[in-house]
């Protein structure tokens, strides 16, 4: 990976509402641009696949997997390529005590306190995302930026 690329933690989110082609603009813009990497983490790859299962199974994930569709949805989807723009981050041990002080310090659920210590942990200043009443605050008070819109992420000054 080119080190010189700003990091930029794309929360599920993001791709949850891409896929449902509900708003797309931020993250195509963010993809055309080469001076970003692109990184997620496991959390993100899990929660965005969850959400692929609702939207293309029409039905709840619990049901399509009793009635054995998620092969079916996943050949049929084939998210691979599209999953494969994004770094995955790997966390170790140390990403537990960090994410339980988020939890506690922002009264964040679980899955969002790790997106937040992903980034602390791996130094990514940028968390995309659409949960504004998730991250704001957190964001904020640990210095990350929080770009929801192309207009945030043309104040970050990166150019393409």
């Amino acid at each position: 990976m080119n080190s010189k690329k700003q990091k930029i933690f794309i929360d599920s989110s993001i791709l949850v509402e891409f896929k449902k082609q509900s708003k797309t603009e931020l993250l195509l813009e963010l993809i055309a641009n080469s001076n970003i990497e692109l990184v997620i983490n496991s959390t993100v790859l899990s929660e965005y696949t969850f959400y692929l299962l609702a939207i293309e199974g029409e039905k709840a994930p619990r049901t399509i997997k009793e009635n054995q569709e998620i092969n079916s949805i996943i050949s049929k989807d084939q998210p691979e390529d599209f999953l494969s723009l994004f770094t995955v981050l790997q966390n170790g041990n140390e990403i537990i005590k960090e994410f339980l002080e988020l939890m506690k310090k922002y009264n964040l659920l679980p899955n969002d306190a790790l997106i937040l210590a992903s980034c602390k942990l791996n130094n990514i200043k940028v968390l995309a995302s659409f949960d504004k009443n998730d991250f704001t605050a957190a964001c904020a008070g640990e210095h990350i930026q929080l770009v929801q819109s192309i207009v945030d992420f043309n104040n970050l000054n990166i150019n393409s």
